[in-house]
């Protein structure tokens, strides 16, 4: 792997970490391009809730959440699986 794809799944694991934080335990599937490069991952989360009491407010917090990148095409539209071990790794 060159340097430069490299830097490019830093790049992916950077946006993806971004839209993470955005979703607040929403699970979704989510494309992110970075140049020529096309990650699709899937972001899976449960929350936990504690409904509260005379004294306490409710809330609640994420228990458990997983990413898993489904796939990663080049420039060429083929699938790159060392790219994906390499941004499975980044984002858990």
């Amino acid at each position: 792997m060159t340097t430069a794809t490299h830097t490019k799944l830093q790049q992916i694991a950077k946006q993806a970490a971004d839209h993470i934080t955005k979703l607040n335990g929403e699970a979704e599937t989510f494309e992110v391009v970075c140049g020529d490069y096309l990650a699709v991952i899937a972001y899976e989360a449960e929350i936990a809730e504690d409904k509260g009491d005379y004294w306490t407010a409710p809330y609640s917090w994420i228990e458990y959440e997983r990413t898993t990148v489904k796939a990663v095409y080049d420039e060429n539209g083929d699938e790159d699986k060392e790219a994906v071990r390499l941004l499975n790794k980044m984002l858990n």
